[in-house]
């Protein structure tokens, strides 16, 4: 007679498997929004940085241009990557659960925490654009 535990041996590891592959798909998806919305913020400073002519605006104009072009050329480009190969190797583990594999679950916490202080400093980056916006162009 099998046993119950050596039998759910393989499966023992998919819920948590499926959580993780949850949580990945839903920061991968904060990414691509992420790249949209950095794109509007462009946008919106090449629509209206010409029109402001103070140098105090022209430094913050500066500033959120640096802040954007680093975001959207490096970090979240970065973490989208990141984020696909690790949901590749989750699907994989699905698939084939090894157990040489149970490492990963502490670096699929790093890449988690990663993301999570991203979506941190992206929302007070978007406060102060937002901040800016309302004080610079609100008057145009």
């Amino acid at each position: 007679m099998e046993s119950i535990a050596k039998a759910t041996e393989k499966f023992s590891l998919q819920p948590s498997l499926i959580g993780m592959h949850r949580e990945s798909v839903e920061w991968h998806s904060a990414t691509e929004l992420w790249k949209r919305e950095l794109s509007f913020f462009q946008k919106l400073l090449d629509q209206h940085a010409p029109k402001l002519d103070s140098i105090e605006f022209k430094k913050e104009i500066d500033h959120f241009q640096n802040l954007i072009t680093y975001y959207d050329g490096e970090l979240v480009d970065v973490l989208h990557k990141k984020l696909r190969k690790h949901e590749s190797r989750l699907a994989a583990m699905l698939q084939e659960p090894k157990e040489a594999d149970v490492e990963y679950y502490n670096e699929h916490n790093v890449i988690m925490d990663e993301a999570s202080s991203f979506q941190k400093v992206f929302t007070e980056f978007k406060h102060g654009f937002f901040a800016f916006i309302e004080r610079g162009f609100g008057a145009n």
